[in-house]
């Protein structure tokens, strides 16, 4: 056994098990199977013990909720208080309100004035207890909990996002990093394009700092933003069919207006992709 490896060897009636590599005679058929190393069995058989003894509290009701790692750090109960976000416009991603509609149809103000996006998907609603979930992400760096949402987000929309040949996380401005010590949309953004095979660069920069668009009018977000966002090296952009990725929607400006820098630069189109959305967000491509 090395590194949990074995290969089975089979001729006629008999078979042997060996390391591999061990073999070199062509006459047998040899197929690969996975044991878990002694050093990987122990280690999950501690952790096992180390949860049952001192069980981790769920991130979003306290409670003790097993090995938390495995299922976004909530227990049981408020694993099933996540809501997955509905879209009713196939481009801004409105919630249709309980309406059965067309996958191709576009609200009022996506006909009036399109985004720069091509489309913009969420996973869940960014109510309890996926609040909890990014406020561990964001403020705690757990950074597991990014890549579960990675993974996750990956496997539901992979379809959707079937030819997108770059990602490209929302980042901080400088000083927000430095505060922070990471950016999040970027711990969400690493392990997705991980899973779906594509090339991520950080192509998008922060001119300035910008307050939480939330708490703005309209007027004032879209003031907050102008010029907001700078593209690194437009040339790694041109041509190319860009994921945008970050945590949260709320208000819509904030991707409006990193979707706009990277068309600018000469991206063929951008499909927006987000963790939670605002049930708030009931207009055309608000973000926060």
């Amino acid at each position: 056994m090395r590194n949990g490896l074995l290969v089975c060897q089979k001729t006629g009636a008999s078979s042997r098990f060996a390391i591999a590599g061990q073999f070199r005679n062509h006459r047998f058929q040899t197929s690969i199977l996975y044991a878990p190393s002694e050093q990987n069995v122990t280690r999950g058989l501690w952790r096992r013990l180390l949860y049952f003894v001192l069980p981790a509290p769920c991130l979003s009701c306290g409670q003790p909720a097993g090995e938390t790692r495995a299922c976004l750090g909530l227990c049981h109960a408020c694993r099933g208080g996540l809501a997955r976000w509905r879209s009713g416009c196939g481009v801004c991603g409105v919630e249709a309100g309980g309406a059965h509609l067309a996958e191709d149809h576009r609200c009022g103000p996506c006909r009036r004035q399109p985004p720069p996006y091509e489309r913009l998907l969420s996973g869940w609603s960014y109510r309890p207890p996926l609040d909890a979930v990014l406020t561990g992400l964001k403020f705690r760096r757990l950074e597991y909990l990014g890549r579960q949402l990675g993974e996750g987000l990956a496997e539901r929309y992979r379809a959707q996002l079937a030819d997108r040949d770059l990602v490209v996380p929302v980042p901080l401005h400088w000083r927000r990093y430095l505060g922070r010590g990471y950016n999040q949309a970027a711990a969400i953004a690493r392990p997705l394009a991980a899973t779906l095979g594509l090339e991520i660069k950080g192509a998008l920069r922060r001119r300035r700092s910008t307050p939480p668009q939330s708490r703005s009018s309209r007027a004032a977000r879209q003031r907050n933003l102008l010029g907001a966002f700078g593209v690194r090296r437009p040339s790694a952009c041109r041509g190319r069919r860009i994921l945008l990725v970050d945590d949260v929607v709320t208000t819509g400006s904030t991707l409006r207006a990193a979707a706009g820098s990277l068309r600018l630069a000469g991206a063929a189109s951008v499909v927006a992709l987000t963790v939670g959305r605002t049930p708030e967000s009931t207009s055309a491509g608000k973000r926060d």
